[in-house]
Formats: C-alpha cells, structure tokens, sequence
C-alpha cells in the first residue's frame, strides 16, 4: 500500500479500530505521508463524527502522528482543529480550546484567512459550553473579518448562527432571534447541500428559542417549517431531527402517545439512516416517556438498549443518562439491587465527566433507595450533599427536594433538631418560587415535626398549608418532580391530618379529609393522562381547546422551574412565575364553566366533598356503609347508617391482612391445576380458602361485627383492602354474603355522584359478546340472556364491535359486555377490553358516554384493580363508573365454567321480579354457592357503585 494516493490509502486507514495499529500501517506502507492525506483525513473526521465518534477520535489522533511526521504548519493547524472538533463534539470542551489555539495561530501563519475564521466559528461554540460567553463574543468580530476577507458567505451564515446560539445561551432570546435572521437572509440566495443544511439549522434553532420565549405555537411552526424544508431538499437526517423536536415540545406538554408516536417514527428514519447514535437518542427519549407514564419495565429495558449504544459510541454523558433511567425503572419496581448497581455506575461516569449536577440527581435517587431500606443515616449525609450541590448550581426547587429528603432521614433517626432545621431550610430556598409540589412536603415534614413536640395546632395549621399547596397543583409535572415523592406517597399528608383530626375526637372532620384525599388522586391521575383522557377534537368547543392548551402550557412552566442543567434566571423565573399564575387563574374559571360540555370531567373538578350528614341522607334504613383508611400501618373504620355516625380505630395492621390476603390468592391460584386433582382435593381446598377468609373476617369484621346488623353492606376499602372479597369473609359458620347483600363503593364521594345520576328510562338493552378459547362458555351466557333481555340488541363475535358501544351504549338501559379482559398489573391503565378487532383500555372507556343504569362485564379479571398513590384504584372498573354507569357488576378473577352463566340466568331474573341490584346480586351467588360450594365458583363477582 502507499500513501501517495490520500483517497486510496485512507479507504484502508478507516479500517482499523486501533491508534497504535493506524499508525503501523502508516509506517509500513511505501512512501511519506501528504498534505493531502492530512486534509483528507479531515474531512472523514468530519463526516464521521455525527454517526462514529468513536472512531473519528482515533482517526484525529492519527491524524496528529501524521502531521509530526510531515512537521509543517499547515499539517500541524488541520490535525490540531480536526481532534479540537472531535473532542467539542464529544463535549470535552476544556481540552479542546488549546487544540483551537493551536489551529487559528497556525492559520494565521499560513496566512489562510478562510480557515481562521471557520476554526474561529468553531471555537466560539466551545468556548459557550464552557459559559466563557464573553470570550466568545470577543472571537466573532475577529471571525467576521476574517470569512469577509475570504468572501466565504457560508461560513458568515455560519458564525451568525453561533452569535444567535451564544446569546440563546445569555436568554437574550430577542438577539438571538436576530442573529438567526441574519443568517438566513445570507443563505437566501445559495442553493446547496451545505446552505440547506445551515438553513435546516437555523429553523430548529429558532424553535427552541421560541420555545422560552413561552411562544411555543411559534415554536411548533418552526419545527415543522423546517422539516417540510429538509424534506424538500432531501435532508432526512435533519428532517428527522425536526421531528425529534416536535415529539420533545409534545412531551413537555404532556401529550405523550402523541410524543411517543412521533419518536417511534424518527427511530425508524434514523436506523434507515445507520445513525446509531440519533436511534440511542430516541430511545432515551422514549425510556423517560415511559418512566413518566409508570411503564417502568419497558423503561428499563429500552434505557439498557440506548446504554448500549452510546456506550459503544463513547458517549458517556449520554450513557450515564440512560444508567439513571433504569436506576429509577429498577427503584420503582422493587429491584433494588439492580437499582444501586445502575445508579451507582451512572454516578461514576458522571464524577468522571464533572458533572456536579448530574452526580447530584443520582445521589438523590440513591438516598430514596437507602431510606427504602432503612439506611436512614447514609441517605441523610447524600441528600444533604445533594442539596448542597443543587444550590451551588442554582437549583432551588431541586436542592428543597433534597432538603426535604434530609430532614425525613433526620425525623427516622429521631434527630428532631436537625430535622427541624432541614425542612426549614428546604422551605427558605423555594421562598419566592412557585414550586407547590416541593413546599407540600416541606409543611408536610415540619407538621409532622410540630405534632411529634406537642404543638398540635401549629402542625394543624402546616398540615392545612400542605394539602392546600397539593391542591393547587395544576397539569403534570414532568419526569423527576412528582415520581420523587419522599415519604409513602405524596399523599401521606392527607392521612397526618386524619390522624391529628381524631386524636383531637374531630371525627366527622376526619371522615371529609378521607374522602378529599381519594377525590384528589383521581384528578391527579387524569390531568396526568390528559392527553388521553381527553381527547379534544374539532368538534369541541374553543372553551375546552382553550383548557387543553393552558394546561400543556404549564406544564412546560412547570417542569422549566425544575429541569436538570437549567441554572436560575431571576428574570427569567420571574416572569414563568408570572405566566404560571394568569395561566392558573384563567384555567380555575374555564373549569367552572365547563360543566355543560364535559359532564365526566367537570364533574370530577367540581367534586363536592359530602359531609356525614350528607352520605347519612344518601343511605338506605337498610344499609351500613362501612369505610376503611389505613394511617401508617394500623386501619381504621368510620361506620355510616342513616341515623349514627362513628369511628372504630386501630382495627389490625396491613401487614397482617397481607398476610391473609396472599394466602387466599394462593389458594385461588390452585384451581389451574387439572380438573382430577381438584375434584379428587375439593374438601382440602374449600377448607384452605375459608381459614384466610376466616383471618380476614377476624381482623376487619368481628371488631365491628355489632354495629353492622342492617341487611345491606356497603364496603369503602382503602389502600390494600380494595383487594379483600368482603361478600365471602367467613367466621367459621357462615359467609357474610349468607345474611347481608354486600357492595362496594371508590369513595362516599363517587357513590353520591352514582346516586345522583339521572338515568335514562329505556327497554332497550345491549349485550356485547366475544367468545374465545380463552372464555369458551360466553356463547351459553349470551343464549340464556337472549331469553332474559327479548328486547335487546346482541352484536356477537366480530359484530361486537367498539363503534357498537358507542353508538347504542348511550340510550342502552342495561349494558352487558361479556368479552375478554386484560388486567396490566404493570400498569392498570392500560387494562383493556377485547370488542371485536380492537381493544378498549381505561382512557378509551372514560371517554364513552353511558346512560345505561346497569353495566355488566362478566369477563376475565374485568373488576380486577391496582391501588395507585394516594387511594386511586385503577382498571376497566373504574372506566365504567367514570363513564356514566351508576352500578357495575364485574368479576374479580376469571372462572371458565359454567357457573357464571348460571349466575348471569340468576342475577337478571331476580331483577326482572324488581329486587334490587345488591338482592339481586346476592340471590345469584347464593344459588351458584349451593351448586358451587367453593368461593372460586361464587365470589368472583362484585356489585360497585348505587346497590
């Protein structure tokens, strides 16, 4: 091989992975080294370096040897600026900055008055990411001159760009709005690659400034301006980083299935593309999204796929982030383990890279797992060091968060003092910000501090600060804010204030506290999902467009207050601070108003809180409704009829109806045994499952068991009881569905909306059914129903679509869904409903309108829920009551026999006589029970909502 001919040579060159092995096949080949090699290998370096980082890094360090052998100027001034622009591509900005000296002197000797103005661009760029601005602006005049001499009109283009990027970086967004035009009006007439590719920059550019200039229509226009731009002139890359934009501009506001949609395009363009590194970026980008919608597996594992990438790229900064993503996947999902492990080696890289901040973020997520693992002393010292950081970088409501975090490791130590101090301090570096879901927890922890001294009434007055704090919170805050919530959850404030309202005798206080904690996380779930939730089309009026668009407003207003990397502007936050009140104050008013339009939503907004006296007039003489919260580990029962109010405390602990409940799942888990064995075993089995329903009836009935004679049972669990089959308790004789017809209600809040609903008068019913192998006798169930319901409409099979739910389900009267039924537990909103060809999850259901009066779903796992934070139960079940129905019989495990279709015959012919639905419901699994004895065949389904 020689090295006389560049182009040749070099093809052989970028085969080898190795510096040491470059330059022996250097010093083997025949003949010296060129100029032209130099500049050859230059240029590669720069083709390679979006997509090869990696390997335009050795390449620039062969480069280098190439130049030493060679020992001219203008070799020295090429391989010096080719490793200065590797090493600020891979944002080792210190190092470069001697490598761009070196280049612009060597320049100016060779008097190449072109090449010193483009190393100039280059190395103002640098010198911004290391904050050294001014030095910056000082090199663009020097640069100006230098491409006017050179009449390089693209590079001119060029350094306004980097004057616009500089002053973006100093917010003086107007200046660098202007800059960004000067460069445009440059490139108006060129028409090449090159200038398409400056112009496809400079759109992306003003977007993002745009962007803080809170005009993000504008900025959204930019986006998409510039990738109709790129498309045109046949730039996919860039197109594709158009589009990346507008998936991230999607996820600020919250909107992320239209986010994730977007990036999962992208990804495709980019693995057309072989930009290995663009598809890490997307995949990171989708790993938050999923760790903010709670799927925390699919997080960690598209995060270790990213991790991959940048990790063989050399991109450690990028690879440190995603180690942080599945540290927090790991975190939530109990692993910790491989949560410590993650974190711990996102931590190292980070050191390694002198990114205080970052190490900063991961120190706290570490001191969350210690507390999780009682290492109350270890998490104190990193919080405290975290927040020491966050406050030298000049974030606030982060360095609260970890104040907060230390003064709860100090109150675990029983170290009231420094306790005491911390969440002070934490509530001092928020004074002046908007930061309600820091400061909730700073009243929270210092109300907790009073209580434990004594001061009952200085601790009810932070507790009263505290839920009000929460309760403004409007929209979704982003990533880290709201997932980071110290203590159980971020609801644990709700249960301090129930508990202080008792020891002082306030019960009927107490109670309205309940109910307003379980009100409040439904509504925080659902402006969560709002996007989702609430789809708003063209046919919606511009009132509700106008609440969409304020609430993914604050959202980004919101999450600006609290990113990582983004030090505080007292100007700057002033005037979000500004934007976040006019937003919230217009929205607080659009909400009243909204009533008419979206009768779901406004409702939920709107909740009233019922008082005692309230649900008492609601109730039936012969109904008891007993409802459940757990304080801390110890339950507690307030106890409703309609003319006594009252409260049985400490009844067990959940640790114990834990244990009970795993035992009754256990012993469900055996009927997918083989038919033999459980015949053969039946009155093992039987006496299994009532020695847990024994212990459950025990603990959370008996202590009650007087004041809850009357002949209808209405049960409102909290926490872990939402899974406890309160019909089939046992006390050694009977079950409690033997005596008393039981349902069940979300809240005393949610049953009043169910006892209020207007119900439609209508004959008409329908029944949706699709048989599969999976519920083989759903074609029984719909044959006996066709004689129980002669005027009703039945779609079945392929004929059971969602558009026939839409269209009939509102005038129905009764509606029956006997489909298949997926319960997530991953991720219970994502539960779904087979009809037809497609499936119905939680935010499709809440999107129908019902009107029927009774809504049946006797499929697999339909009532099955997840207890989310704070008290929200999640699932198909939910869906349903959201949607209009007032009463809901679903199943709360799946039984493929034939006792559900006889319990189906038995439950409609009790209504058809006019009992009632609760009657009903019992009369049904009382005759199943006879045929039936164990409560697998019987207790699946439940009666939710108006009995």
């Amino acid at each position: 091989m020689t090295v006389t001919n560049a182009e040749d040579f070099l093809a052989g060159l970028v085969q080898i992975r190795d510096t040491a092995q470059q330059r022996a096949f250097i010093s083997n080949a025949s003949g010296l080294p060129s100029q032209a090699l130099v500049e050859s290998i230059s240029t590669k370096i720069r083709e390679l370096l979006p997509r090869d980082p990696e390997l335009a890094q050795i390449l620039a360090e062969t480069n280098l040897y190439v130049a030493s052998l060679l020992d001219q100027p203008l070799a020295w001034a090429h391989a010096n600026r080719s490793l200065a622009q590797v090493l600020y591509t891979m944002r080792k900005s210190t190092e470069a900055d001697s490598y761009f000296e070196k280049a612009v002197e060597l320049f100016e000797k060779a008097q190449l008055r072109g090449e010193v103005g483009r190393t100039l661009v280059g190395q103002m760029d640098n010198l911004m990411y290391l904050s050294r601005y001014s030095e910056a602006l000082d090199l663009a005049e020097r640069a100006r001159v230098a491409l006017e001499e050179a009449q390089d009109v693209s590079y001119l283009s060029t350094l306004e760009i980097a004057l616009g990027n500089v002053y973006y970086r100093l917010n003086r967004y107007p200046e660098s709005l202007s800059h960004y035009d000067r460069a445009q009006q440059l490139l108006e007439n060129t028409d090449n690659t090159l200038a398409h590719a400056s112009l496809a920059s400079i759109g992306l550019n003003r977007a993002y400034v745009l962007t803080e200039m809170n005009r993000f229509d504008e900025a959204v226009q930019s986006f998409e301006i510039t990738k109709k731009h790129c498309e045109r002139h046949g730039l996919a890359l860039w197109a594709a980083i158009a589009d990346r934009g507008i998936s991230q501009m999607h996820f600020r506001r919250g909107n992320y299935s239209t986010a994730l949609r977007i990036l999962e395009q992208v990804r495709r363009r980019h693995v057309e593309l072989d930009d290995a590194r663009r598809v890490g970026l997307c995949d990171m980008d989708r790993a938050e999204i999923y760790l903010e919608l709670n799927l925390f597996d699919d997080a960690a594992n598209i995060a270790a796929r990213a991790y991959d990438i940048f990790q063989r790229l050399g991109n450690r900064y990028e690879a440190a982030k995603c180690l942080t993503y599945q540290g927090i996947a790991y975190f939530k999902t109990l692993q910790d383990k491989d949560a410590e492990k993650a974190l711990f080696a996102a931590r190292e890289i980070f050191v390694k890279e002198g990114n205080d901040l970052w190490v900063a973020v991961v120190d706290l997520w570490r001191a969350q797992l210690l507390t999780r693992q009682q290492q109350f002393s270890t998490a104190q010292e990193l919080a405290q060091r975290s927040a020491e950081i966050f406050e030298s970088q000049q974030a606030p409501a982060r360095a609260a968060n970890a104040r907060v975090l230390s003064a709860q490791s100090f109150l675990e130590l029983e170290e009231r003092t420094p306790a005491l101090r911390e969440a002070q301090k934490a509530l001092d570096r928020i004074e002046g910000y908007h930061a309600p879901w820091v400061s909730y927890q700073c009243y929270n922890t210092l109300g907790r501090l009073k209580e434990l001294n004594g001061a009952i009434d200085e601790a009810e007055q932070l507790y009263m600060k505290a839920i009000d704090q929460m309760e403004s919170l409007r929209g979704n805050i982003r990533l880290d804010e709201m997932r980071m919530s110290f203590g159980r959850d971020k609801y644990q404030v709700y249960e301090n204030i129930v508990n202080l309202k008792l020891t002082k005798g306030d019960a009927r206080a107490a109670f309205q506290f309940v109910e307003r904690s379980k009100s409040r996380t439904l509504i925080d779930l659902l402006e969560k999902n709002l996007e989702t939730v609430w789809d708003t089309g063209v046919d919606d009026s511009p009132r509700l467009q106008r609440i969409r668009k304020i609430r993914e407003e604050l959202n980004i207003f919101y999450s600006r207050l609290n990113d990582v990397g983004t030090t505080a502007r007292p100007d700057a936050n002033t005037v979000t601070q500004e934007e976040i009140a006019r937003r919230e104050q217009e929205l607080v008013e659009l909400l009243r108003e909204v009533g008419s339009e979206k009768s779901g939503w406004a409702t939920l907004q709107s909740m009233k809180i019922p008082d005692v006296e309230e649900v008492q007039a609601m109730l039936q003489p012969d109904e008891v409704m007993v409802e459940y919260y757990t304080i801390a580990d110890r339950v507690q029962a307030f106890i409703i009829t309609r003319n006594k109010f009252e409260v049985a405390r400490n009844l067990t602990t959940t640790s114990t109806v834990r244990t009970a409940l795993k035992g009754f799942t256990f012993q469900l888990s055996k009927f997918h045994l083989q038919p033999a064995y459980l015949e053969s075993h039946a009155p093992m089995l039987l006496k299994g499952i009532q020695y847990h329903l024994r212990e459950l009836h025990r603990h959370l009935i008996e202590p009650i068991q007087e004041k809850i004679t009357r002949p209808s049972l209405i049960f409102v669990p909290h926490h872990l009881l939402h899974y406890v089959p309160f019909h089939a308790l046992y006390n050694g004789t009977n079950y409690l569905i033997d005596s008393q017809a039981v349902s069940r209600g979300a809240s005393a809040s949610v049953l009043k909306i169910c006892h209020e609903k207007k119900i439609q008068k209508t004959e008409q019913d329908l029944v949706l059914a699709v048989a599969d192998e999976m519920t083989p006798h759903i074609n029984e169930e719909v044959a006996a129903l066709r004689a129980l319901l002669p005027k009703g409409l039945f779609f079945v099979g392929r004929e059971a679509r969602e558009d026939k739910l839409r269209r009939y389900g509102p005038t129905a009267g009764k509606l029956h869904i006997a489909a298949h039924g997926i319960f997530r537990a991953d991720n219970p909103m994502f539960s779904s409903l087979k009809l037809g060809d497609s499936w119905l999850n939680l935010f499709d259901i809440f999107n129908l309108q019902l009107g029927a009066e009774l809504t049946v779903l006797s499929a697999c796992e339909t009532g099955m829920s997840a207890v989310w934070e704070g008290d929200e139960l999640l699932g198909l079940a939910r869906g349903f009551l959201y949607a209009g129905t007032p009463s809901l019989v679903v199943s709360l495990w799946t039984v493929n026999d034939r006792s559900t279709a006889q319990l189906m015959r038995r439950f409609y012919e009790a209504l058809h006589r006019g009992v009632s639905k609760a009657r009903a419901l019992q009369e049904a699994i009382l005759d199943v029970k006879a045929a039936f004895p164990h409560p697998y065949h019987w207790a699946p389904f439940i009666l939710m909502g108006k009995s």
